[in-house]
């Protein structure tokens, strides 16, 4: 492969990070690639992921990498994250390309935060010759407004619910203490320089500031300024995320133009040994002390799906079951809010053998041919799911495979058991299709498909209370067409949830019929449970679409069904989302009891394809 995924930096909290154009370097130069933080790194992951691509195929071998604490790197982002932290997170990635690319200059390019970050790093280095920063935060101050503001915009929950010595914004969580010194953050108060040749690329829907570039360009830095497109398409939502191809091509430009003049004649220190890499290694395990678990990377045989593979730092201690974690939505392998990484290392403790999967086309898996990138319901992800499940089952003393995913993973762990994979269980959150979703993109405003008519009409109904609402309406500030469009097409949906329950009475076969899928389903042994946010449009689905079935179901404990108050589609807020997955912890331990969790079994060395 063009790109090598790789564990680096100390062996007791190693980094995680994809080294790109090893051994096609065509000057003596990497580039570092920092990401921003929370939300925004979710978002911009993709974007970056191109970024590497390209500056790879034009010849300069970069890194992307998790900061201690974030991503796939160990680490938990209150007991372990920081400013200095990061900064030194991106040191350690930098030492690390100049050790296997063999170059020994770079350039730092960083976005938002993430440009903060490379500016700190490169203080008291004398490699760093050039700096790309996309929309920096050029002050922590005004950022951690920002996220304070993200925070109470998206919040169900009263500020005093949350954790003591907690900041959260957008799902993600930081110390007070690292939210203060990020707010210190002042690039113009830097001691020295961060490179001689600095771009700075902002954004073109905003008016950017100069004071920055001022001072740089007053301590002798030359510095190139552009307001370029594609800034609000790299940070939207992970499903409507678009490369900033302008961004892209300006970078690749300037590094042509500026950068390989100034290393005209330079060889590169290769070595031996020089593309050697770690493709596992031992992780801590959060909250629980001195605990470590094994960390591997891998690519599916046969299909082009990335993942980590979690098992017990030893291999004789599996309990005999393994749980494949799907992607939600176009969200990589770690899951909203980082979530599936703590369900992955709590799980591998106990003995559990754990997938956390990238499906084709989605985080950093390989696309299909012919295929679009970034879907979030990608036509062949039977493939991906049937190859995760027969790995997992072809590893010694694994009997039983569950999978688990949030909204679009929820579906296709759905879809998987329907099409016939005997899964133990299926845990499915906040699942908004039941049937027929290959190809969806969520891109359609316009499309009013059931999951969307539901959550617009109950928009609606919380409206009729409100007067300003009223009023807005009457003065012709409301689409009627699209509020018509909404009532008709929920009341073809009401109908044709009274004509299936008769059928099903008059037991007429039915197509696509969620309660008798689930009735199969369950019939065979199979445990089905349901998490869903109050109110989420899937929730109201299920209960139409399965009707009494639901009920008898849960009576006969075949089937769980749990909802959470004041959460969001993705639980956002910490304290909710801390509960969830404790719940799932306990469903979960219910349905491994009967294993022997400490097993001793002849267990043969795991053999993940190295990506």
């Amino acid at each position: 492969m063009s790109a090598q995924a790789n564990f680096f930096g100390p062996e007791a909290q190693p980094l995680f990070g994809w080294l790109h154009g090893l051994g096609r370097a065509q000057q003596d130069v990497g580039l570092v690639l920092c990401s921003p933080w929370g939300r925004e790194e979710v978002s911009a992951h993709h974007s970056l992921r191109q970024w590497a691509l390209r500056l790879a195929d034009a010849g300069w071998p970069c890194i992307r990498f998790d900061y201690l604490g974030e991503g796939d790197s160990a680490g938990d982002p209150v007991q372990d994250g920081g400013v200095d932290v990061w900064v030194q997170s991106v040191r350690t990635a930098a030492d690390e390309l100049k050790r296997r690319a063999g170059v020994s200059k770079l350039c730092f390019l960083g976005i938002r935060s993430g440009a903060a970050m490379a500016c700190l790093a490169a203080q008291g280095r004398d490699d760093v010759i050039g700096v790309v920063a996309v929309a920096p935060v050029v002050k922590g101050r005004g950022f951690v407004r920002e996220l304070t503001a993200l925070h109470a915009a998206t919040s169900k929950r009263a500020d005093e619910l949350a954790p003591a010595g907690v900041f959260q914004s957008g799902g993600y969580t930081m110390s007070l203490a690292t939210r203060d010194a990020l707010s210190a953050v002042d690039l113009t108060q830097l001691p020295a320089l961060p490179a001689q040749h600095v771009l700075v690329l902002d954004r073109d829907d905003m008016p950017a500031s100069s004071a920055w570039q001022k001072v740089l360009v007053a301590a002798g830095a030359e510095v190139t300024q552009q307001a370029l497109g594609g800034y609000v398409s790299m940070m939207a939502d992970p499903h409507h995320v678009v490369a900033p191809q302008a961004m892209i091509d300006a970078t690749v430009r300037w590094l042509a133009e500026v950068i390989r003049p100034l290393c005209a004649g330079q060889s590169l220190a290769r070595s031996a040994g020089i593309n050697q890499g770690a493709h596992q290694a031992m992780v801590p395990v959060t909250g629980a002390a001195g605990a470590v678990v094994r960390e591997q990377t891998l690519v599916l045989p046969g299909v082009p799906a990335f993942g980590i593979l979690t098992t017990h730092a030893s291999d004789a201690v599996r309990s005999g079951h393994a749980m494949v974690l799907l992607n939600a939505g176009s969200t990589r392998r770690i899951g909203s809010s980082r979530m599936s990484v703590d369900q992955a290392r709590r799980w591998a403790q106990q003995g559990h053998v754990v997938l956390r999967l990238d499906l084709a086309g989605v985080g950093d898996s390989e696309v299909r041919a012919g295929r679009p990138l970034n879907m979030s319901y990608p036509h062949e992800a039977m493939l991906d799911v049937q190859a995760a499940f027969e790995y997992l089952r072809s590893m010694a003393g694994i009997q039983h495979v569950h999978a688990c995913g949030l909204c679009s993973g929820a579906y296709h762990a759905l879809k998987a058991a329907r099409d016939g994979l005997p899964f133990a269980s299926i845990t499915l959150i906040n699942p908004l299709v039941y049937f027929n979703a290959e190809g969806l993109t969520l891109e359609d405003e316009q499309d009013l498909s059931p999951q969307k008519v539901h959550s617009a009409a109950a928009s609606y109904k919380a409206a009729a209370t409100s007067l300003d609402k009223w009023l807005k309406l009457f003065k012709g500030q409301v689409q009627v067409r699209v509020l018509l469009r909404v009532f008709a097409k929920r009341l073809g949906m009401t109908l044709a949830v009274r004509v299936r329950a008769l059928a099903r009475a008059l037991h007429w076969p039915l197509t696509d019929d969620l309660a008798t899928e689930l009735r199969r389903l369950t019939a065979s042994g199979m445990s089905v449970q349901f998490v869903f946010a109050k109110g989420d449009p899937g929730e109201i689905m299920l209960r139409e679409m399965a009707g009494s079935a639901l009920g008898a179901l849960q009576r006969k404990g075949q089937l769980g069904l749990r909802i959470f108050d004041d959460a969001d589609h993705v639980f956002t807020d910490l304290g909710i989302r801390r509960d969830m997955l404790a719940h799932i912890d306990q469903v979960m331990a219910g349905l491994t009891m009967g294993a022997v969790a400490e097993a001793q079994v002849s267990a043969r060395p795991l053999t993940a394809s190295s990506s």
